[in-house]
């Protein structure tokens, strides 16, 4: 099977998974809006896909396998991550940047925390939400063979680590917005997800790494 072929089958496969999922999501998730069903449901599918682009690298470490700056499964992959999370960001402010969602959920001052805390999450949470969504922008940007050509391998696996950081803002803008709804067991699983994909990175940095670039 030739590379091109196979990725066409790794993008059909995540194209059509993905979909189905935020279809069901749209229909059966258990909030008021379509909006706000599917700003949950691709925030959930954005950060799976993100924690399962960044934990290849550290599962071929840990296996003994070569060590490849590269991997198209990673890049693919990691394209449909930046795809939901830009999804993300345009439902979740049609939910969030709204008079009623201000009013209910930053403006409330017989919810903890306070009403100046709200405030402080509300426009932090939204200002990570956006770093993030110029992240996915960037990372789309320079996802094909061209763009690494044109960059060469080094400067270009040097932007694409910010997916890292993509991911760690994409939790604390999690974080910040589930206390302001007092959703906190998706926050937990959010955050023990992060955490297990960290801990499994420093583990495979404990192993000497095999192979050239």
């Amino acid at each position: 099977m030739s590379r091109s072929v196979s990725r066409v089958k790794t993008h059909g496969v995540l194209v059509g998974a993905t979909a189905l999922f935020l279809l069901l999501a749209a229909y059966l998730a258990p909030y008021a809006s379509v909006w706000e069903r599917l700003s949950v449901a691709s925030a959930w599918s954005c950060m799976v896909l993100l924690i399962a682009a960044l934990v290849i690298g550290p599962v071929r470490h840990m296996e003994g396998r070569p060590y490849r700056s590269n991997l198209y499964i990673r890049r693919d992959i990691g394209i449909w991550a930046a795809v939901h999370g830009l999804f993300h960001f345009v439902a979740g402010n049609f939910v969030a940047m709204n008079q009623f969602y201000v009013t209910e959920f930053v403006n409330q001052a017989f919810r903890a925390p306070a009403v100046p805390v709200r405030e402080s999450l509300f426009s932090g949470g939204s200002i990570l939400g956006t770093l993030v969504a110029i992240i996915f922008l960037l990372l789309l940007a320079i996802s094909s063979d061209w763009a690494m050509r044109r960059l060469g391998a080094k400067k270009w696996k040097t932007l694409q680590r910010s997916a890292h950081f993509a991911l760690w803002l994409t939790v604390a803008h999690g974080v910040a917005f589930q206390v302001l709804e007092a959703r906190y067991l998706p926050m937990l699983i959010m955050a023990a997800m992060a955490a297990g994909l960290l801990g499994f990175q420093l583990r495979a940095r404990r192993r000497p790494k095999t192979g050239s670039p």
